[in-house]
């Protein structure tokens, strides 16, 4: 049987594509979600003007939107089965982490929100993280006026 050699060059570049390959998910962010700022109720509407967009949610790399204190975190369920999502606390300038937003099981079928007004403890550089455990679950972010 034939030996096979490889050179010290050839082994390094094979472990560096390896630890490259194994390493490009911690590079990845969050999926981006566009807010959807309400319509004010003094506004002239046409058809469609109030209809929001939901996102399914990225179990991957997870979602995040830039938070300004006036946004809305709508989240449906359009499975029949009851997910979990977490909204990602970071540390607040306390020393404290606010975990009440980890795991939170949305219901089969349902449509949950939750007003992010304060934003000590979760939001990092203007930025709120999301994860869930199905794309099943659909974000819509709102901003008010």
């Amino acid at each position: 049987m034939k030996e096979h050699t490889h050179s010290f060059l050839q082994k390094a570049i094979s472990v560096a594509l390896l630890l490259l390959i194994a390493t490009v998910s911690a590079f990845a962010s969050p999926t981006a979600l566009s807010t959807q700022v309400l319509v004010q109720n003094n506004a002239q509407v046409g058809a469609g003007a109030l209809t929001l967009t939901l996102t399914a949610c990225d179990t991957v790399n997870g979602n995040s939107f830039t938070a300004t204190g006036r946004e809305i975190i709508i989240a449906q369920n359009t499975d029949t089965s009851p997910h979990a999502i977490t909204v990602t606390p970071v540390a607040d300038p306390y020393g404290g982490t606010n975990t009440t937003l980890t795991s939170y099981s949305l219901p089969a079928s349902t449509v949950s929100a939750i007003q992010m007004k304060y934003l000590i403890g979760w939001s990092s550089s203007g930025t709120i993280s999301m994860t869930c455990t199905s794309n099943l679950v659909k974000f819509a972010i709102v901003q008010y006026n």
